[in-house]
């Protein structure tokens, strides 16, 4: 095998990981994309779930049938 053969070989394997590390980066972007994306509708959930709570929490603190407590001091 000549010099030129082996650095013609050399040549299209490196050719071929840089191909195959740009198909890795467009993957790990996606999904990063994707990611974010479902942090964010997580979030959102979770602002709704924590706004409910509140409201129960508030709800439960009146009185029952109509009646408030009062406080004994």
């Amino acid at each position: 095998m000549t010099v030129a053969q082996r650095l013609d070989r050399h040549d299209k394997q490196i050719r071929d990981l840089v191909k195959e590390g740009i198909k890795m980066v467009v993957e790990t972007r996606h999904l990063a994309l994707e990611t974010r994306k479902d942090l964010r509708e997580l979030a959102a959930a979770q602002k709704r779930t924590d706004a409910s709570l509140h409201a129960l929490i508030d709800s439960l603190r009146g009185g029952g049938n109509g009646h408030t407590r009062r406080r004994v001091d």
